[in-house]
């Protein structure tokens, strides 16, 4: 087994850059989600690993090995696409054991090849299909039957490519818990490229999140959500997204406050926050709650309910912008066109430069209220 090290890594088509400058070291054994938009280069970063883009620049190394200019078929890599890429006339054993006699000089044995076979089926539960062909299949079995000839391989390094988009909400859920069941299983590298932030969250030991070609945060998914480094990662990672308002700094004897246009928060003190300063307030849905109004509450007009089943979603109007409550169904549940206090939970506040998107350090939250 082997990790997988980008060090400077830069991929231009053209003109356009679609990785830049890209370092990031991909542990032995873990299993790492690259997260992002579409177009952002999540999916050029993972080509590249196969061998399958070119390296415009930077060093690209799988275990101890730079992998620059060595062929796909030499990595020792497998990899899973968002098509299956069955051979309809073959079997579900023969689709599973074809990587094994695709290539002659890495060619094993046939009672080797039966077993291996045997093995890759017994994990993914494919043992009573092996006579069938891809026609007769499921989609979930289907993506199975591509996975299951990945692991014949038994590669560094398994590449995966969104190979769930193509499943429905239930099989993509039981789909996940197959790959993270399997990832414990084998030990092996995995590196997994997805737009869906449920799937990173669920599955990754760590996500890097990816926009525009550039990292923009690498860290254990709960981490990541928790402390978000900039704007774009507290908008990208949770469903609903971060609620975000713009706000200028006041620094008094009774504590440190953000002023914005629908109200007054207490924040967190910090030597960055001298008074007047611009800054974004970030707070998470959870955190928010509709109570009763206070000086340090953020006004709002309920614009919508949506009602999820095991809780509901408030989209209010604060100010020139939109804020989501996430809220419990024993509440008592708003009508559109309510005036609401929003109340913010102190831990639950995040402060962001306006200018540069990047999160403001700060420490516990001073009491008092503002002057």
């Amino acid at each position: 087994m082997s990790g997988v090290t980008f060090d400077g890594v830069t991929k231009q088509f053209g003109d356009t850059v679609a990785v830049d400058h890209l370092s990031l070291d991909i542990a032995d054994g873990e299993f790492m989600v690259f997260l992002g938009p579409s177009g952002c280069g999540k999916s050029t970063a993972l080509r590249m690993i196969a061998g399958l883009e070119e390296i415009t620049s930077g060093i690209l190394s799988i275990g101890e090995r730079v992998v620059n200019h060595v062929p796909p078929r030499d990595r020792d890599i497998a990899m899973v696409f968002q098509s299956y890429a069955l051979y309809p006339h073959m079997t579900v054993a023969k689709n599973i054991e074809s990587p094994l006699v695709a290539n002659k000089a890495a060619r094993v044995s046939s009672e080797e090849r039966t077993a291996r076979v045997r093995e890759a089926a017994a994990i993914l539960d494919l043992e009573k299909y092996l006579d069938r062909k891809p026609g007769e299949l499921s989609g979930g079995q289907r993506q199975r039957v591509a996975l299951a000839r990945a692991i014949v391989r038994r590669p560094e390094v398994f590449l995966m490519d969104e190979p769930l988009s193509n499943l429905d909400a239930k099989l993509r859920t039981q789909t996940r818990l197959e790959l993270v069941g399997l990832h414990r299983r084998l030990g092996t590298t995995f590196v997994y490229v997805t737009h869906d932030q449920v799937e990173a969250m669920t599955m990754a030991d760590r996500i890097a999140i990816i926009s525009d070609g550039r990292l923009q945060q690498v860290g254990a998914p709960q981490a990541v959500y928790e402390k978000p480094r900039n704007l774009f990662v507290a908008g990208f990672i949770g469903s609903p997204p971060m609620n975000t308002v713009a706000g200028q700094v006041a620094v008094t004897e009774g504590g440190t406050w953000v002023r914005t246009p629908a109200g007054t928060v207490a924040v967190p003190a910090s030597p960055e926050l001298s008074d007047g300063r611009e800054v974004v307030l970030g707070v998470r849905p959870e955190h928010l709650s509709i109570g009763a109004d206070t000086p340090t509450a953020l006004r709002g007009q309920v614009e919508n309910v949506e009602l999820m089943g095991h809780e509901r979603h408030v989209l209010c109007t604060v100010g020139e912008s939109r804020m989501v409550v996430r809220q419990s169904n024993h509440d008592a549940t708003p009508s559109i066109g309510d005036q609401v206090a929003l109340i913010a939970e102190s831990t639950g506040l995040h402060l962001f430069d306006p200018v540069s998107t990047e999160r403001i350090e700060t420490g516990p939250t001073e009491s008092g209220l503002p002057a």
